[in-house]
């Protein structure tokens, strides 16, 4: 990245989540016009980047080549603005907010079930809940997303939730896919979810917890003993990295309640970032026990769908 200027920064000396102060640094950063150390919170195990970008800075990393390549980590085979490669996954989606929250009948039937997307992207999930009578409304802050969202007719916030100011229980259901990870401020995210939820109203929110996985488990105590460090060559994308625990925790100091909390891991496969033969040939391996010690036992994931509903 020579010649391209650092990017502005934040530096946090504390945790967000919980507020204190005692942090225990981690053998792991992101190198991406500057340097952002993973630490972890002492009292409530949160881990986040103790250097995060800030304001247009953290805008910029959210241009349209982020939904073209780096879209959910680089996993996805393809771009975001491929309606057919999502169709199914949100149409299976859709399907589970209709058990959390079937339609009314009858006398009831005349208010529509208010959907809010957190992080909604360029619609696509939204245009479907529309078809299914879903009343949908979005915040996204990549402005040639909600570019591509409002193009398909869809109300949609460009900023943060909070700046958006709904009312308090605007929404019957919130959902936040890959969102949470991204946000400046997690802690009141998870607020402002609880505070715009009508009571009786779901929380759908699913993300990574990568430092959960088996792999880098491993690799953060080996680095850790051998006194050094991971460094991930890439944007910093992800200023927090949620483990079940810390997850949990900050839904109940929301006013959530957790209903339920389920872990996946992806398959092996091709692993993201760069890596020599040896550390894929052990990833592989690590990763083909992880799969099957996940799916049997909830445990060890390296990605978790969280229901929270407010009480």
């Amino acid at each position: 990245m020579s010649g391209v200027a650092p990017l502005a920064t934040r530096l946090l000396d504390r945790c967000l989540g919980c507020g204190a102060t005692e942090l225990r640094a981690l053998p792991l950063r992101y190198e991406f016009r500057g340097r952002f150390p993973l630490v972890e919170c002492r009292r409530c195990g949160l881990r986040f980047l103790s250097a995060q970008p800030r304001g247009a800075a953290l805008a910029e990393l959210y241009s349209s080549g982020y939904f073209e390549r780096d879209f959910r980590c680089g996993r996805s085979a393809a771009g975001y603005y491929s309606e057919d490669a999502f169709r199914a996954e949100n149409e299976g989606l859709l399907d589970t907010f209709d058990a959390l929250l079937p339609a009314a009948r009858g006398a009831g039937a005349a208010r529509r079930r208010r959907l809010l997307e957190v992080g909604c992207a360029g619609g696509w999930l939204l245009q479907r809940a529309a078809g299914r009578g879903w009343e949908p409304q979005g915040v996204e802050l990549s402005a040639d997303a909600v570019a591509h969202a409002r193009s398909l007719g869809l109300a949609v916030f460009e900023g943060d939730l909070a700046d958006a100011r709904f009312p308090d229980g605007a929404f019957d259901l919130v959902y936040m896919g890959d969102v949470l990870e991204h946000v400046p401020d997690c802690r009141a995210t998870l607020d402002e979810v609880a505070r715009v939820l009508a009571p009786g109203g779901h929380l759908y929110l699913r993300g990574p917890i990568t430092t959960h996985s088996l792999a880098r488990r491993f690799a953060l105590a080996a680095y850790g003993a051998a006194g050094a460090t991971i460094v991930l060559r890439e944007p910093p994308y992800h200023l927090w990295e949620f483990r079940p625990g810390p997850l949990r925790d900050l839904c109940t100091r929301a006013g959530l309640e957790v209903v339920r909390m389920t872990q996946s891991k992806i398959p092996p496969g091709s692993p993201h970032g760069e890596k020599s033969a040896l550390q894929r040939l052990a990833l592989a391996a690590i990763d083909a026990v992880n799969l099957p010690l996940t799916r049997a036992f909830n445990v060890a994931g390296d990605r978790i769908v969280l229901v929270a509903r407010r009480p």
